[in-house]
């Protein structure tokens, strides 16, 4: 049996990790927390934090920006970069 670390948070929904990650800075704000215990919650935090930018990064490649050209309509992939 290891006993590794796992490196990412379990996969769940983007709003049920973004409500952990809340929680968490919530918790870590309130400043009630030991050191430890303050550590831990970062490191959770952290990997929350990868999840909901994967997630993200995944939609926004999905997003297409409808561009007029004359009458007619087209897609085109969107450039976050450009917007």
């Amino acid at each position: 049996m290891s006993t590794h670390k796992q490196d990412t948070a379990p996969e769940t929904s983007f709003e049920a990790a973004l409500e952990r990650l809340e929680t968490l800075v919530k918790e870590m704000e309130a400043g009630d927390l030991p050191l430890d215990q303050m550590m831990a919650h970062f490191e959770e935090g952290s990997k929350w934090v990868k999840q909901c930018t994967r997630k993200l990064d995944g939609l926004e490649k999905k997003i297409e920006m409808l561009i007029k050209e004359g009458d007619q309509m087209r897609t085109v992939p969107f450039d976050a970069e450009s917007a």
